[in-house]
């Protein structure tokens, strides 16, 4: 069977991917979950296949599904079902007990599939783009937006723009050039932090291993907001919005625009950094781990490295404050 050929209603309706989304049978979650991994571009496909199974299981109300299963009840004892031969790419037969359930699914889909279908067919399909170690992209979204997003970094975003709103979700840290659109508000929602704007250009700063988040405005105007709209700044150019995630306080900073969007270029910037912050911007970019096993705790490193390799800048690192260093596998310690 060629699932590759697959789309979202498909895998929604396939036996075996039921069984993975329901997690009822070991080797069909073993089996999908090596297939999709082999497969990441049908995960837009998967996503949505998902989303409607999950709406596909609470569209009745509970006197409604009662009804159905008492249904259910009287046509399995009044019938015997046929037992039918199926084999996926892992041969399986199915059993008395996955036909029933077969049977419940298709009283689930006659009488909430056209709803669900219509409003998978009005709501937006997302997309997922995510950067690896080392990696700089831009791209652009169905309104003109440009985005560019930096290593390690996730957008979640929809493929098309739909209702009165423009909204994307951002782990990790991206350029936002937006379009203006004064009918159409554009949000990014970034781990609990909501940046709202009309048309500007603007810097998130947004990693789930650091302990603040960032959004440095370059031009025009934004609104920031915490979860439930609880504290609210509205900037201006040259200002940036501190939010730390352990006290929940948001206030407004300056900052220096080059420093905060030269990653864009390739470059990164080290100002009087602190080695938790050097080990921190490592670990975001590269990948890396560092570990300072020095008696040194107090830190305030400055340095600029342009399209430069880990190695170089750890090298540089330790040569400036003449330390040494040892790597296993992708971890440094730093040692006198």
């Amino acid at each position: 069977m060629n699932y590759k050929l697959y789309l979202a209603e498909d895998f929604a309706a396939n036996e075996s991917f039921i069984a993975y989304y329901l997690k009822t049978d070991e080797q069909a979650v073993a089996f999908w979950k090596n297939w999709i991994s082999r497969h990441p571009e049908k995960l837009d496909e998967i996503y949505n296949a998902e989303y409607l199974l999950s709406k596909l299981t609470f569209r009745l109300d509970e006197p409604e599904l009662q009804d159905e299963f008492t249904k259910f009840d009287v046509f399995l004892n009044t019938r015997k079902p046929t037992i039918i031969a199926f084999e996926p790419e892992y041969s399986k037969q199915i059993t008395v007990k996955k036909w029933a359930f077969l049977v419940v699914v298709s009283f689930v889909f006659s009488f909430s599939g056209y709803f669900v279908f219509e409003k998978l067919r009005q709501e937006p399909t997302y997309i997922t783009y995510h950067n690896g170690d080392g990696r700089v992209s831009q791209f652009s979204l169905s309104d003109g937006s440009k985005i560019t997003l930096s290593s390690n970094s996730t957008l979640k975003y929809p493929k098309l723009f739909k209702g009165g709103t423009r909204e994307v979700e951002l782990d990790g840290e991206g350029f936002f050039e937006v379009t203006k659109d004064k009918t159409k508000p554009f949000s990014v929602m970034a781990n609990g932090l909501k940046t709202t704007v009309l048309g500007t250009k603007f810097n998130i700063l947004a990693y789930k291993n650091q302990s603040t988040i960032q959004v440095a405005l370059i031009e025009g105007k934004v609104e920031v907001q915490t979860a439930a709209g609880r504290d609210k700044l509205l900037l201006n150019p040259s200002e940036m919005a501190i939010f730390n995630m352990e006290n929940g306080n948001l206030v407004r900073s300056s900052f220096n625009a080059r420093n905060i969007t030269a990653w864009r270029n390739g470059i990164i910037v080290f100002d009087h950094a602190s080695f938790e912050e050097v080990a921190i911007k490592l670990k975001n970019v590269y990948g890396i781990t560092l570990i300072n096993n020095t008696k040194r705790n107090k830190w305030s490193y400055s340095g600029e490295f342009e399209k430069a390799d880990y190695l170089t800048i750890i090298k540089s690192i330790c040569f400036a404050r003449k330390i040494n260093y040892t790597q296993k596998n992708q971890t440094f310690t730093l040692k006198n």
